[in-house]
């Protein structure tokens, strides 16, 4: 019965920098005292392995996206690039959420308040235009006059209850990013 030789864990090591160096998979064998099935199984075992910790992805992106990125990590004084963009990967279900319901409770708010003034207002506007139409005076009310202001009115508080919670909701993303990047300043390597 034949015996094989046992590679070392050093060993291992080495075959695996040497064949991604290009060394033949041939000449290891001879190097090593090995089949040149023990090499390729070396290979195989070490290529799984890596595969099951991470995965490699890739991604095109604009030079404008890339630069906005670069600018956002520089701002936060990070330079490991690969180590943000995991960071953030793992905050992607935070940062990812749909829209917060409070917020969502105040756009349908306003939503049927601009429809029930809008109908308001597109009935005045009927009534001026069917009177222009068949050649009457114009009939425009200080009830009217009032009736646009009041939508006119709302539809400036909406804009501006709206920038509030646009605000909120990108300062609360901001803190989420701000989190899942905390520490990489101080853990970027010195170049």
């Amino acid at each position: 019965m034949r015996h094989h030789r046992k590679l070392t864990d050093d060993e291992r090591h080495q075959i695996i920098e040497a064949r991604a160096g290009g060394t033949p998979v041939k000449a290891l064998a001879r190097q090593y005292g090995v089949s040149r099935r023990t090499i390729y199984n070396t290979l195989n075992k070490a290529q799984r392995a890596r595969q099951g910790r991470t995965q490699t992805i890739s991604l095109r992106v604009s030079r404008r996206e890339l630069a906005g990125l670069h600018a956002a990590l520089e701002r936060r004084g990070i330079t490991d690039q690969p180590a943000a963009m995991r960071r953030l990967m793992g905050a992607a279900d935070i940062l990812l959420r749909p829209a917060d319901p409070v917020v969502l409770d105040h756009l349908q708010a306003w939503g049927a308040q601009v429809a029930t003034e809008g109908a308001a207002v597109n009935h005045i506007a009927r009534k001026l235009n069917e009177a222009k139409l068949r050649g009457r005076p114009i009939p425009f009310t200080d009830d009217d006059m009032t009736t646009i202001r009041t939508f006119a009115g709302g539809l400036v508080e909406f804009a501006e209850g709206f920038r509030i919670l646009w605000e909120e909701q990108l300062a609360a993303k901001t803190r989420e990013v701000d989190k899942a990047l905390e520490g990489l300043a101080a853990e970027a390597p010195v170049s």
